[in-house]
């Protein structure tokens, strides 16, 4: 072997780069593999103190190919190896280069073939098949050759690792990213992030990722946190507890950087809504340029993320929460329902509806009325606690999940909740008296899904209104009884029409200053198979059947029909109101259809009123009011009827395309005995004045009641006082002896 030369030996060592990539690694992993020990020596000799691209050399000897497989299998990753052809075989370097690219699969570390026999392999074929540096003979490595040589591998095993390392990490930020971006709740995806940025990194699960999210308070809440931060999970990171941590982190947020010390690194990210995040994760090395590219990348990926976990967590808020209460509203109900239905344990649901909360809305206004929602909401909160499930379905109808069916329990909270709605709410001024009507079903008693819960809950819930007010029904046999009931009805009124068993009674409407009738409410009745069938008990399977659209268009027709014989036999034009229900009015045909009524029995549309109810105008209003402006076009009259026990305020009163309200005869009724009662028919009938709307009084059964109301300003009138239902010859009779 020849004696190096000492030229160019500094000039080498002067060409390291920056003291940061000194700091960064300890030095740069040699592995010479000669059976010859002076070859070792002269070699160490050679490049003793050298420094290549900034760092020392650590040199590793193998005196044999098997001793090499050894070192090598241990997993110790060199940067370089300078390896003899020819040691106990001629081939032994030859096939410890092919043991380290095909057994191993290490293709980072770079070789230098070296060999006292000169053409003992072909160059261009060792080179080409063995992924290797350079190939020498052993003369020919003077010192500065063979410093030339271990630089330019040097330079190629760092390319090599950057890339390889470069590659790794964003096949890590591109693999784990459609995992994060299908998060859709932020707490789960800061989890996810820190989790992903501590394997990029490969260091342990130690860190927090936190928000920024008050610019005024400077509010710092920790969405995720692992190891020693596991404790900060949830809560706000201020400067009184957190010192040092606050400082930090309003450093990071005042300089908008990330911070990089040698046991930690801040990252500061800022989504495309405003959202700012930092990272904070324990390090215990500093982190190289390849770290700090990769996160760069990675700070982007995830402040988009966040954005999306965000706007997901917003949208279904919006899906799921009643804006109102912030309670989950009728979908989220039964999301949530679903997931308890799974764990198959047992449960009650009970479906609690205000009684009152009409009048409080019409008399006291909408914003009097979303605080009594809010109170409710928050009062039912207190009193059943954390472990029940609450939630509101409807405008005034919240539904409470007690997980237990123990009916003792049950009916313990049920006597709770009503000894609690004892006393008034008192809401800006006002004293306000509610109590709740309930229905009550059981999991997996009545019904195996949160549909079918939710619809016997709301079954009992009807029954209770009518049976129980202000008390509670559950659900049972006599409902189920009922409901093949309802189907059976519903086969048999789909032929009602043909089998000509429909006919109309009449309600005198009379003036309650002359006392003479002024109209007429029409009134179907059905008689099956001899029996005659008051409306209250098919009139609801009709309209959720359908049948109702047939029925509505000959209940229209007959009672146009009868006011035209009537005027034409006494000569009198009286009014005529037919009630018509919201199928009649989707009906794409309705206005064609009446059009054509209209012209069959020529009655004139100034005759004529249409009935909605107060509930009907809350679904589907815009299309609806386009309706009913339509029917007023033609002269025909609109009535609110039921005016007091639907939603409607005042503002919403004033948008309404109708002429007259009825107001329903549960206050009527009261009017005489609760003063109560009475101011609020008063209300109503003001309302109506206020609105230049006619009213008319429903269910008047006294002469108490009928003073009543003319001292109230009322003017128009209906009841039994003046006239039960009654046959259309009857009718007329009335008519004459009224109307003298």
């Amino acid at each position: 072997m020849r004696t190096p030369e000492n030229n160019d030996l500094i000039a080498f060592a002067n060409e390291a780069v920056s003291a940061d990539s000194t700091s960064r690694h300890d030095h740069w992993r040699i592995l010479i593999v000669d059976d010859e020990p002076e070859v070792h020596d002269a070699t160490r000799f050679a490049l003793k103190d050298l420094l290549i691209l900034g760092k020392p050399l650590d040199i590793t000897s193998a005196y044999t190919a098997e001793e090499a497989r050894a070192c090598l299998e241990q997993n110790e990753k060199f940067a370089c190896i300078l390896l003899d052809v020819v040691m106990e075989t001629p081939d032994a370097g030859l096939l410890l280069v092919g043991f380290i690219r095909n057994t191993l699969k290490e293709d980072t570390t770079r070789i230098i073939l070296r060999t006292g026999q000169p053409g003992y392999a072909p160059e261009i074929a060792v080179i080409e098949k063995y992924d290797i540096n350079d190939y020498k003979s052993k003369d020919e490595l003077t010192r500065n050759h063979l410093i030339t040589a271990l630089t330019s591998s040097i330079r190629s095993f760092q390319q090599i690792k950057t890339i390889k390392a470069n590659k790794t990490g964003l096949a890590m930020i591109i693999d784990g990213a459609p995992n994060l971006f299908r998060e859709r709740a932020v707490g789960s995806f800061a989890k996810g992030v820190l989790l992903q940025l501590c394997s990029l990194l490969q260091i342990e699960n130690n860190g927090f990722l936190c928000c920024h999210e008050d610019t005024d308070t400077h509010t710092i809440k920790v969405l995720a946190a692992f190891g020693s931060y596991s404790l900060l999970h949830g809560e706000t990171i201020n400067a009184y507890e957190h010192t040092e941590l606050n400082k930090e982190i309003m450093h990071v947020l005042n300089t908008k950087q990330h911070l990089f010390s040698d046991h930690h690194v801040m990252l500061y990210m800022q989504s495309p809504h405003s959202d700012t995040l930092i990272v904070r994760v324990e390090t215990t090395r500093l982190l190289t340029e390849i770290d700090l590219h990769l996160l760069e990348l990675f700070s982007v990926s995830i402040s988009v993320g966040f954005d999306n976990a965000r706007l997901f967590e917003k949208m279904e808020e919006l899906a799921y929460i009643d804006t109102l209460t912030k309670l989950p509203n009728r979908t989220g109900l039964i999301f949530q329902l679903e997931k308890q239905i799974q764990t198959q344990s047992s449960f009650t649901l009970l479906l609690a509806d205000i009684d009152t909360f009409q009048t409080v809305n019409d008399g006291l206004g909408y914003q009097i009325g979303d605080l009594t929602l809010t109170a409710m909401a928050q009062h039912l909160k207190t009193l059943f606690g954390p472990t029940c499930l609450l939630g509101r379905i409807s405008a005034d109808t919240f539904c409470i999940d007690i997980p237990s069916t123990d009916k003792k329990l049950i009916a313990e909270k049920l006597e709770e909740l009503e000894a609690s709605l004892e006393h008034s709410f008192s809401i800006q001024g006002y004293e306000i008296p509610l109590s709740l009507t309930i229905g009550i079903a059981t999991f997996p008693q009545h019904g195996k899904n949160a549909a079918t819960l939710l619809q016997n809950a709301s079954i009992a819930l009807k029954y209770a209104k009518k049976k129980h007010r202000a008390g509670y029904s559950e659900f049972g046999h006599e409902f189920e009884q009922e409901l093949q009931q309802r189907l059976h009805m519903a086969a048999e009124l789909r032929h009602c029409v043909e089998r000509n068993e429909l006919h109309l009674m009449y309600q005198a409407q009379i003036c309650l200053k002359t006392k003479k009738i002024l109209g007429a409410e029409a009134l179907v009745r059905w008689t099956h198979q001899g029996i005659t069938i008051p409306p209250n008990d098919f009139i609801s399977t009709a309209e959720s059947s359908g049948y109702i659209v047939k029925m509505g268009y000959w209940i229209l027709e007959e009672a146009c029909r009868q006011q035209v014989q009537w005027k034409t036999e006494l000569n009198y034009e009286s009014a005529i109101a037919v009630n018509v229900s919201i199928r009649q009015l989707k009906d794409p045909q309705f206005l064609n259809r009446t059009d054509q009524i209209l012209a069959k029995t020529g009655i004139n549309p100034n005759s004529l009123e249409l009935e909605i109810t107060e509930s009907m105008m809350m679904e589907d209003s815009n299309a609806l009011h386009a309706v009913l402006n339509d029917i007023r076009k033609r002269g025909i009259q609109v009535a609110l009827d039921d005016f007091g026990t639907g939603y409607s305020s005042l503002s919403y009163l004033q948008q309404l395309p109708i002429d007259r309200l009825k107001i329903d005869q549960s206050f009527i009724s009261k009017i005489t005995q609760s003063s109560q009662d009475s101011a609020i028919t008063a209300l109503m009938i003001s309302i109506g004045e206020l609105l230049n709307l006619k009213v008319i009084a429903e269910g008047v059964e006294t002469y108490e009641q009928q003073e009543e109301l003319i001292k109230l300003g009322c003017c128009e009138a209906q009841g039994y006082l003046y006239s039960k239902p009654v046959s259309k010859t009857e009718f007329k009779e009335l008519l004459v002896l009224m109307n003298k």
